[in-house]
């Protein structure tokens, strides 16, 4: 069992109730957007990635905060990675407008500015 930095309130399938039922919004917020852009033909390959990224979000957050196992804590965690990245660079690319080369230049700093964080966990919470 991992016990980071949520209410977990023992080993039990569903020690953490309130993390684990709230990740429902995600999928929920990913339906919403994917109703809204198909009504209104605007839903590019982008938009599409970030949606589906955003049900990967809230099936493998509640996995984890239901199970709290390493296999479910990867589902968690490379699901949120994925979606930082791919909308800092649609970001970049699509309303700012940057070349390539500045876009991946923006990632890179996020990735060094994350790593960083990394060597202060006590301050992020262990985030």
């Amino acid at each position: 069992m991992i016990d980071l930095y949520c209410e977990r309130t023992g080993p039990g399938l569903w020690a953490e109730p309130v993390n684990a039922l709230t990740n429902l919004a995600y999928v929920a917020a990913a339906w919403a957007l994917w109703h809204s852009a198909r009504s209104s033909r605007t839903i590019g390959p982008g938009a599409r990635l970030l949606i589906g990224l955003l049900v990967a979000i809230g099936t493998g957050s509640m996995l984890f905060h239901t199970f709290a196992t390493p296999w479910a804590r990867i589902l968690d965690e490379i699901p949120i990675l994925l979606f930082q990245l791919s909308f800092l660079w649609l970001y970049g690319r699509q309303i700012m407008r940057m070349a390539a080369v500045s876009a991946s230049g923006l990632l890179v700093g996020f990735l060094a500015a994350a790593y960083a964080g990394r060597q202060f966990p006590h301050l992020l919470n262990g985030s």
